[in-house]
């Protein structure tokens, strides 16, 4: 009896470990903001993984029509080929934060000095472009561990999450039913992810709008909804 109950804690322990360090909304490692439902009828909308050329660009042309502002989670290596596209990302009033340099599927196994290396080139890249050095930071996959969290509190950067995550990155799922998800999970406060490189983001986003709007739900970017600062001083 004792040796299935050492057993079972020690499943229970790995399956814990395996929970929050998989989890964003998990705090054990990294407490990230993900939603804030006191703020009433309001979602932010965030895209991960830009930015891309042609993707992002008809992804602005939809924001300014609607007058929405976003977040954008950028990659380094994507800021470093795309530096006018991140000037006009921030020139029209839209938030920038950092999503790793690489974002590599071995960011997780990564060391501290690399896990440091991999943020603060991405900072650097972001800072570079636009002049502004992003606090607001996002990790690949949603993954967080202890190496992790000591990189971010080392650079002095915010974890943000999602709430709603509308695994729009599938692409053999149909936009529309991507929509429908969303909208089931809808809450006030939320977090949407979203990816700006994904085929049919923009027209995606068009819809997502239309159905918030027809919902009374305004938008707003990430450190207005948490009031916090985006960039650093």
């Amino acid at each position: 009896m004792l040796t299935i109950l050492i057993i079972s804690l020690a499943i229970a322990t790995a399956a814990g470990a395996v929970w929050a360090s998989a989890s964003i909304h998990s705090p054990f490692y990294l407490r990230s903001l993900c939603r804030r439902s006191e703020a009433g009828a309001v979602v932010a909308l965030t895209f991960d993984d830009g930015p891309d050329p042609v993707r992002t660009l008809e992804l602005l042309e939809v924001l300014a029509r609607h007058d929405v502002k976003a977040t954008f989670f950028l990659t380094g290596k994507q800021v470093a080929a795309n530096p006018e596209l991140v000037r006009r990302i921030v020139v029209e009033g839209h938030v920038v934060g950092n999503h790793t340099y690489s974002h590599s599927g071995r960011f997780p196994l990564l060391n501290l000095r690399n896990t440091v290396r991999e943020l603060d080139d991405a900072s650097r890249a972001i800072e570079e472009a636009t002049a502004l050095r992003p606090r607001l930071f996002r990790p690949p996959f949603g993954v967080t561990n202890p190496t992790i969290a000591r990189a971010v509190k080392e650079l002095r950067l915010l974890p943000i999450g999602w709430s709603i995550r509308s695994f729009d990155t599938v692409s053999r799922t149909p936009r529309a039913k991507v929509l429908a998800r969303m909208m089931r999970r809808l809450h006030a406060g939320a977090v949407i992810l979203l990816h700006d490189r994904c085929p049919g983001s923009a027209a995606l986003t068009e819809a997502l709008l239309g159905e918030l709007r027809r919902r009374g739900i305004r938008t707003t970017t990430i450190d207005k909804l948490f009031n916090v600062k985006a960039y650093e001083d």
